[in-house]
């Protein structure tokens, strides 16, 4: 964020913190606060916005909500403040405060781009350390796992066991970061071809630009290497992660990694002639493989769609070599995931690819949540007509 005053600067991280928390959970919350009676609609919404399983305690759940965002950003605000007072003095510890805020909410903002690095710069100066992309990468992990998984965590000592969507969300999580780390290093370690590529780190600091590249584009958005130099595998890669997104009742978005994780579950266990798919011994119902392939359907046609516009508005910086058909379908997984990142550099296209990816980033954030919602709650007809089944070929 640049060329911004103070006020701008703290009317955009106050618009980041209500849109990570969401504006119902807000609101319940104060409802909560006051003891007010609470209307059946408003605990519906309540339960939705959150990704709750129920009603039972929803109002202690959003309490728990506000406070362990705003106990994460405190302590995230205040190491970044502590690093960043050493570079940039008294002005460091705000803009220390105001990225923690940024990173739990999965927004991407910095105020770096006003200082001595110069604008878009985000993170690419920082490698060297660690204590700055750690703290900043697990903040935007910490804020795509979900208040629910949050909720659980807080709640292991005395369960002792975690609830069946926590584990997934964390094994996922964890397995993503693993092999992405693994993917990115091989893809990029020997990659020179600019000033901020990861091949021109010392070998410490690209292990260290690989982690934080492997869960920067689950809706994260902030960088520590150039991407416009990243390889194709790379940028194929990234496209991927920020399609699957985070965990549903996060900060973050894209089609969420339980959508992920339940199709390919139960296309494993279709491969293995089993009619019931297992996870963690676990049986995952027929319905929410319908659901889950339903969203990704959606986003598949969002992503696809975005990306088909963009090549055609964006004909004649293509045909003149100014990026290529990859740098667009990660221009808008980015806009679909929410992420922020960008390999064409955004302010490089035209504006009618920007009237592209402006509802792209809205479909992305409440389309697939809303559809989701939508699927669930709606109830089978009693009157409709029985057909008969249709027989047709497939693959």
């Amino acid at each position: 964020a640049t060329g911004w005053s103070n006020f701008g600067e703290l009317v955009i991280i106050g618009l980041i913190q209500i849109g990570g928390l969401g504006i119902v959970t807000i609101t319940s919350f104060f409802f909560s606060l006051l003891r007010r009676k609470t209307s059946l609609r408003t605990m519906i919404l309540t339960a939705e916005s959150t990704s709750s399983f129920g009603f039972t305690g929803i109002f202690k759940l959003v309490r728990k909500i506000v406070a362990i965002t705003l106990s994460i950003e405190l302590i995230g605000g205040a190491l970044l403040a502590w690093r960043y007072y050493n570079y940039f003095g008294n002005d460091g510890i705000y803009k220390g405060f105001w990225q923690g805020v940024s990173a739990f909410c999965n927004a991407g903002f910095d105020l770096i781009g006003d200082t001595r690095f110069g604008p878009f710069s985000s993170l690419v100066n920082f490698n060297g350390d660690p204590i700055v992309i750690l703290t900043t990468g697990l903040l935007f992990v910490f804020g795509g796992l979900g208040f629910v998984v949050w909720s659980d965590i807080l709640a292991w000592p005395w369960k002792r066991k975690l609830d069946f969507h926590s584990q997934v969300v964390l094994l996922v999580t964890a397995t993503l970061i693993f092999l992405g780390t693994i993917a990115f290093y091989f893809f990029e370690h020997d990659n020179t071809s600019a000033t901020y590529a990861m091949g021109n780190l010392p070998a410490g600091q690209q292990w260290l630009a690989s982690w934080f590249q492997s869960i920067t584009p689950r809706t994260a958005g902030f960088n520590s290497i150039d991407q416009a130099s990243l390889t194709e595998s790379s940028k194929l890669l990234s496209t991927i992660l920020m399609f699957i997104g985070a965990a549903p009742g996060s900060t973050g978005g894209g089609i969420k990694i339980t959508t992920f994780t339940v199709i390919v579950a139960t296309i494993a266990s279709d491969l293995r002639g089993e009619s019931d798919a297992l996870m963690f011994r676990h049986r995952v119902a027929r319905e929410t493989f319908t659901r889950a392939l339903a969203i990704f359907g959606l986003g598949l046609t969002i992503l696809l769609s975005g990306t088909l516009l963009m090549t055609y508005f964006e004909r004649e910086a293509l045909s003149q070599g100014a990026f290529t058909t990859m740098d667009l379908l990660f221009e808008q997984a980015s806009a679909f995931g929410t992420v922020g990142l960008s390999a064409a550099g955004t302010p490089q296209l035209t504006k009618a690819s920007w009237l592209v990816l402006i509802p792209s980033m809205y479909l992305g954030r409440v389309g697939p949540a809303a559809f989701a919602i939508g699927l669930a709650m709606r109830k089978a007809k009693s009157t409709e007509r029985v057909h008969p089944d249709g027989k047709i070929l497939v693959g």
